[in-house]
């Protein structure tokens, strides 16, 4: 599997290629990163290992630095790098998918805690793309989302926030989000992290549509899968090229403010 790194590790701060990337490793699979408008550096990080040919794969990460944490840009990019090399040696032995996720995970976990003297923090979502089959594993809040070609959108990560904690206890969605401490995170990788075992989600879908991998810099402004879904509408076709979608995504991020930095990883699945 070629291994398409996502994001340039050792790189100085300031601003540099991190600043704004793309990498398109096939033509079904994309992934744009951007700093946004109002942060001095980029602490979200991507990357990806793509497999062509019958039937085609793709191992994609994704990480959100920890704001507050001295160093998240290197913790970001260390946990994507990691995640994705352990979760193309589970593909590639035939292992389960919550068992290449568990694995992974824990890797990536330490690899943050071993990337310096003062260890950093970062959230990682991840996915494996097999034939028709998606799988996603989640600590944090970044998210995955399958956008149907018939208008359909299914939220497929479940946050591990404050603002989730208060939907899972009666909370509308909308005043969650805007509540106190709504992006507080409740699990995390790296430094002071209690728990770094992912949630797993599998999804086998019936028509062919788009999975997006992205930070809360883009779902900020369309959280839910309605709002996902009319985003999708206005930016994205059939014939929408993955590179021009990922781009589209970030731009539009960016047009609504872009208040956080700003990641997506989108592929085209055609079951």
């Amino acid at each position: 599997m070629d291994l398409t790194e996502g994001n340039p590790m050792h790189e100085q701060a300031g601003r540099s290629e991190r600043s704004h990337y793309l990498r398109f490793p096939a033509p079904w699979i994309a992934g744009c990163s951007d700093t946004g408008l109002r942060h001095r550096t980029n602490q979200d990080a991507l990357c990806m290992a793509v497999r062509e040919g019958e039937p085609h794969a793709a191992m994609l990460a994704l990480a959100d630095g920890v704001t507050t944490a001295h160093g998240s840009e290197v913790a970001s990019a260390v946990a994507t790098e990691t995640a994705i090399e352990f979760m193309t040696q589970g593909h590639d032995r035939g292992y389960a998918p919550n068992v290449v996720f568990m694995k992974a995970f824990a890797e990536a976990n330490q690899a943050v805690l071993d990337a310096g003297d003062d260890p950093s923090a970062c959230t990682l979502i991840a996915a494996m793309v097999a034939g028709n089959t998606i799988a996603v594993g989640n600590v944090g809040d970044s998210r995955a989302y399958w956008v149907g070609e018939d208008g359909s959108c299914q939220l497929l990560s479940t946050d591990d926030s404050m603002a989730q904690a208060r939907i899972m206890l009666g909370m509308s969605r909308a005043e969650a989000e805007q509540s106190s401490q709504a992006h507080a995170i409740t699990k995390w990788l790296g430094r002071q992290s209690m728990n770094a075992s992912p949630s797993v989600t599998t999804l086998q879908p019936v028509g062919p549509g788009w999975l997006l991998l992205c930070s809360d810099g883009l779902w900020n402004y369309a959280s839910s899968p309605d709002d996902m879904s009319a985003l999708f509408a206005r930016v994205a076709a059939t014939s929408t090229p993955t590179d021009a979608l990922a781009e589209a995504l970030v731009a539009w991020a960016i047009e609504r403010g872009g208040r956080d930095n700003i990641t997506v990883i989108v592929a085209r699945i055609d079951p």
